[in-house]
């Protein structure tokens, strides 16, 4: 029965639900309200206005009894319901945001048949479509084209352009943009440095959705060299071509790419400081999700790494190993791309006799401890190799081995050709063959060469490591370390070097042959060790004329057989290619393969720096 006030809440609680079949004495004066809500409703669920009336029977200490459990319960309940909703539904991209990137240098030529510099290829791989690109693997596929014929001969290329095809400013694209294009390239007026690409080459416009392209002679790498970018006649046609360098719209150009030209802001000076692109609406693979790009422009990398440490810009086109371990790792993601390049030794026998000598070089190749360097200069961030063609290069053969580091056979070899460790002394020597003429002992000839690299730490690295490793073995090894001004035209261009450390960018349009035939002896040719050899010339030739790439692969096997044969090169290693980004950017784990830098564009259209949560099937 209920007389008394029992000052607890649980008694109150359940006996104001009760449907209590007691007697009820008269109430005490402070008991009204309960018992005149008993009365009113005999329900056991209670109603809203009961509820309501809940707190004026509650002392201080129920009522925060009564609000914990309900915000415990609340919070349970909100907790559940954003796990469920996590587990059952998934992140996507969504359009919006920026992403602010670093480059090395200044834009000068944001043209496709005039660019010559990373920075001008950057800007063009987002505002300018070719009829054919790279996807993120490295595969040609695709663009500004819905596909392609190739005849069986491999000489006749035919292209039908995808429908409703729009430059930024609205004007359609046609088939005569493409000719526009190609005669430019071929006009030596322009100075393209793509002319050669295209000789032999003719063009013909079959109706204003298909064009046709006819080889002289059967090329397979041809369709890569149709990423180029296709500019708008109508733009450049009243534009003379000798002075198509100095136009505004090399600055402000009129693309089809998944972005446009927004702003630029100049210094005092007139060099750029910041170009602004935006994500364009007509893109023929869609929008981009990321609204805007900002690129800011720094002299070195050394002032670009400080920028990216300091939050002023989200990514950096490259990182040198050496900045690694400089940025915060956890704000900032290492992309490991691959990248067609290689570090290697080349000799110039012309400069230096013993290095005529095969055995000599065999001596210096098996004396070279390359994970040494691969672990010391690379952090490991790389591949040890054994000749120019890399893995996932057409002719490439994991059983083309060079000799393992060996500074014991290395020793055996030198002792053949008689040089010999004097009892005093750290360098091998042998007697001179010179005669003295006033019968006085002629001093013995001491064992040197002269190692050649440009000024980069990772060079100075290498080049460290194997002065010793050569030193060890009793070669005395003076460096000499060329700046970056000198480095192309007193060194390259003249070939003034007995050995030289240096890294080579692999175009794999062209393959090895602009590095190894004899005809590429003299500068602009890049055969740095001047070698002129009638076995590789040969198998260059065949390779070069294949019309399909299993063609390629025996000629290619060939020489690079007979290049570890004759030890004109010591191949080192192949970097990876480190690209830092925010973690915050998406959409670049696809990116495996590049071929240039700007490549670590090509699917800019799919990065993303916002997302939404959509319910999952």
């Amino acid at each position: 029965m209920l007389r008394k006030k029992s000052g607890k809440f649980s008694g109150q609680f359940f006996s104001f639900f009760q449907k209590s079949k007691d007697k009820i004495l008269p109430p005490e004066p402070e008991d009204v309200n309960q018992q005149l809500i008993l009365k009113l409703n005999k329900k056991k669920v209670p109603s809203l206005g009961q509820i309501k009336q809940l707190p004026k029977f509650l002392n201080k200490g129920e009522k925060l009894r009564l609000i914990i459990v309900l915000l415990i319960f609340l919070g349970s309940s909100l907790t559940l319901g954003w796990r469920f909703y996590l587990k059952n539904s998934i992140a996507i991209p969504k359009q919006g945001g920026s992403y602010t990137e670093g480059l090395i240098g200044s834009p000068r030529l944001i043209n496709p048949i005039l660019a010559t510099n990373d920075v001008d290829r950057d800007l063009i791989n987002l505002l300018f479509s070719g009829l054919m690109k790279f996807d993120e693997q490295g595969e040609l596929v695709p663009d500004l084209a819905s596909g392609y014929t190739i005849d069986a001969e491999q000489k006749v290329y035919t292209f039908e352009l995808r429908p409703n095809l729009e430059w930024h400013d609205g004007t359609p694209i046609t088939v005569d943009d493409v000719l526009f294009t190609v005669s430019s390239i071929k006009n030596s007026e322009y100075k393209s440095p793509l002319k050669n690409s295209f000789a032999g080459v003719t063009v013909t416009k079959i109706n204003n959705k298909t064009v046709q392209f006819e080889l002289e002679k059967a090329f397979a790498p041809f369709l890569s060299i149709l990423t180029v970018g296709i500019i708008p006649e109508h733009a450049w046609y009243s534009i003379p071509a000798f002075s198509a360098a100095l136009s505004d719209l090399n600055i402000r150009p009129i693309g089809s790419g998944p972005y446009k030209v927004k702003t630029l802001t100049k210094d005092t000076n007139g060099n750029i400081k910041n170009y602004t692109v935006e994500a364009y609406d007509n893109y023929h693979f869609g929008r981009p999700y990321i609204s805007e790009i900002n690129f800011k422009f720094y002299p070195d990398f050394e002032t670009g790494v400080i920028a990216l440490q300091n939050k002023n810009i989200d990514g950096l086109i490259y990182l040198p190993k050496e900045y690694k371990d400089t940025l915060d790792q956890g704000r900032i993601k290492f992309n490991n791309l691959q990248f067609p390049q290689y570090t290697a030794v080349f000799f110039n026998p012309q400069n230096n006799e013993e290095l005529k000598e095969n055995k000599f070089r065999q001596a210096l190749a098996l004396s070279i401890d390359k994970e040494r360097i691969l672990n010391e200069v690379l952090g490991g961030d790389g591949q040890i190799i054994h000749s120019p063609i890399l893995p996932g290069m057409v002719g490439y053969d994991p059983e083309v081995k060079a000799p393992e580091f060996d500074p014991e056979a290395a020793k055996a070899l030198l002792e053949e050709l008689e040089w010999q460790m004097p009892d005093e002394g750290n360098f091998r020597t042998k007697p001179s063959e010179e005669e003295s003429e006033d019968e006085e002992e002629v001093a013995p000839l001491e064992l040197t060469v002269n190692l050649t690299t440009i000024d980069q730490s990772e060079n100075v690295r290498v080049v460290s490591i194997i002065q010793e490793n050569w030193e060890s073995i009793g070669i005395k090894t003076n460096l000499n370390i060329v700046s970056k001004e000198r480095i192309r035209k007193d060194v390259i261009e003249t070939r003034d070097y007995e050995i030289l450390v240096f890294g080579e960018v692999i175009n794999t349009n062209s393959g090895p042959y602009p590095f190894w035939h004899s005809s590429q002896n003299q500068y602009p040719g890049l055969n740095l060790s001047v070698l002129a050899n009638k076995d590789i010339d040969d198998a260059l030739d065949i390779s070069r004329a294949a019309k399909t790439n299993e063609e390629k692969i025996q000629p290619l096997k060939t020489f690079q057989e007979k290049l570890l044969e004759l030890n004109f090169s010591i191949f080192l290693y192949n970097p990876t290619y480190t690209y830092p980004t925010v973690k915050k950017l998406k959409g670049l784990d696809s990116l495996q393969f590049i071929n240039l830098p700007a490549d670590r564009l090509n699917n800019v259209n799919a990065w993303y720096v916002k997302t939404k949560r959509v319910l999952s099937n």
